[in-house]
């Protein structure tokens, strides 16, 4: 007599079942075999993890440490207290030179520096703006014109137009363009240089024509100093 054999239908729910519990197996069995391997990664991936984490808390901190000291600083100057703001931004610099405070701090420096006719101080802090930071156009064209000041005041001016020239290119449609124009016009003719404060003149004059205080006290250097004729 023929035994029969009912056949048992494969179904897709099975077939899905099987590839997942055989997945199970297998990585059961590679996970057995290399342990000490995944051992290793968890921990370099727990070390990367905690590295990162360590780094932003840094960062947090120092942030929060020279948003502080730069705050005080603020103060400081609002109150006249010009030596103690200039400790107070020394420190945001040397202290917490990774923070987004930083580079405006050696601007403040240099101004404050200048004010007090201490012109190597402010030299360094607009000179280690550009060196170490220059990322925003309108403080990198203030660091420039600082140190065209500098020169200026040093009895320099052929350094000078240097300076006010580099100034004007660094951020030349910022509000501080057609002032570093003018004083780029004034070390020019100090220089006795015609070429280039005739065409600082021209640049002021055409680029700027909504800036009428600059372009007259301008034109009336030029004038004064025989650059120009008046009519």
């Amino acid at each position: 007599m023929a035994t029969s054999h009912a056949h048992k239908r494969i179904t897709k729910k099975d077939l899905k079942t099987d590839a997942f519990t055989t997945s199970i197996f297998t990585a059961k069995e590679w996970a057995e075999k290399n342990v000490r391997f995944i051992a290793i990664t968890l921990g370099a991936i727990v070390v990367v993890v905690a590295a990162v984490w360590g780094f932003s808390s840094y960062r947090s901190s120092e942030q929060l440490a020279a948003q502080s000291l730069y705050g005080e600083a603020g103060v400081e100057i609002r109150s006249n207290n010009s030596s103690v703001a200039i400790a107070l931004l020394q420190r945001v610099v040397d202290e917490h030179g990774g923070a987004q405070q930083a580079g405006p701090a050696c601007i403040q420096l240099g101004q404050l520096h200048f004010q007090e006719r201490s012109f190597d101080e402010a030299r360094l802090a607009y000179q280690r703006y550009i060196d170490d930071y220059a990322a925003d156009p309108y403080l990198t064209a203030a660091a420039w014109a600082g140190l065209g000041a500098i020169e200026e005041q040093a009895g320099f001016p052929e350094e000078a137009v240097t300076r006010y020239r580099e100034a004007t290119d660094a951020n030349p449609g910022g509000s501080l363009a057609p002032e570093n124009l003018r004083r780029l016009v004034r070390a020019a003719v100090a220089a006795g240089d015609t070429a280039t404060a005739l065409a600082a003149f021209e640049r002021l004059d055409q680029d700027y024509p909504e800036d009428a205080d600059n372009r007259m006290i301008a034109r009336q250097m030029l004038i004064e100093r025989g650059f120009m004729d008046p009519n």
